[in-house]
């Protein structure tokens, strides 16, 4: 079973100005509203390949309602914990360039904490847990990596992608990938990466602090892997018009682990987790099926080492 994990989910507003003026009244020509967070935007591309997933973490208020009942009506499995408040709207903008604005959600209690920690004791050495994204209002740092060290106890599989501290903490159990993209990666040794050979090095230092596999986006440039058998693999981008950037990371990530425990292939998941943030990227919200199979032709995997 797949469970993906989202402490701080959201409402994702994509909307699109003809042009935006600060200080000036702006108008949409049309808003697409997508329940969202890294591990919700994984349960949906899951759902859209045809996987089955468990949607964790904490809603609020109307906007946390909204966000249920969206995942009822695609029929994604969800049991979060319900706090006071509201869960956040998150402003996308696509003009000229596309600007973000977060917002922030209401905090949880420890005893909605504590609730949310019972909840994994379903967790069996079968299931694989995406822990993805920033912890919420009311929690420590430390409460992520507990939650990576509940997950390893099960003997789940472990996949994180979160920010430099919360990745790095969670590094001593062993998870099986993280997903640092280009920047982060240097964000967490506290350097510019500025080759390949750097992401080379910095992905091995990864490795040799606990990680099994990493997986490094690079945007426009694609990605590249370190395998647990110390094989660099790099894979292209499709081309497309780019509507949202947002969740394209979250889709590469959920199909590279739905595809490799699939094929067992590196190389598979990788050619197929480029198309799927391909897709999401030319969509308006994650990407589907059939747009992920169109643009396989495109990928290639070359071994870099």
């Amino acid at each position: 079973m797949y469970y993906t994990i989202t402490l701080n989910p959201a409402i994702d507003m994509l909307t699109r100005p003809k042009s935006l003026q600060l200080g000036k009244l702006n108008r949409t020509e049309e808003a697409d509203y997508i329940v969202g967070g890294k591990g919700i935007n994984i349960s949906l591309l899951l759902n859209n390949i045809g996987q089955k997933s468990m949607a964790l973490g904490f809603v609020a208020g109307f906007t946390g309602a909204y966000i249920k009942s969206e995942l009822a009506r695609l029929a994604i499995d969800s049991d979060f914990v319900e706090t006071s408040g509201n869960t956040r709207i998150n402003i996308k903008l696509i003009a000229e360039e596309e600007t973000e604005i977060n917002g922030q959600s209401s905090p949880v209690t420890a005893d909605q904490l504590a609730e949310f920690y019972k909840k994994l004791d379903i967790l069996r050495k079968e299931d694989t847990v995406f822990l993805s994204g920033n912890i919420i209002g009311g929690m420590q740092v430390s409460d992520f990596a507990n939650i990576a060290k509940k997950i390893s106890e099960s003997g789940a599989k472990l996949i994180v992608d979160s920010n430099k501290d919360l990745v790095l903490d969670s590094l001593i159990y062993k998870p099986f990938l993280v997903k640092p993209n280009e920047f982060e990666l240097g964000e967490m040794f506290g350097v510019e990466i500025k080759s390949v050979e750097h992401i080379l090095t910095y992905a091995k230092k990864l490795q040799d602090l606990g990680a099994e596999n990493v997986l490094v986006s690079r945007g426009g440039e694609g990605a590249i892997l370190l395998t647990k058998e110390g094989e660099f693999l790099s894979v292209n981008v499709a081309k497309g018009e780019i509507i949202s950037t947002a969740a394209a990371g979250d889709s590469m990530l959920a199909m590279f682990i739905a595809k490799y425990d699939e094929s067992k292939s590196f190389e598979e998941a990788l050619k197929y987790a480029s198309a799927a943030g391909g897709a999401t990227s030319f969509s308006a919200g994650v990407g589907k099926k059939e747009l992920i199979d169109s643009l396989l032709a495109q990928i290639s995997v070359k071994k870099l080492q």
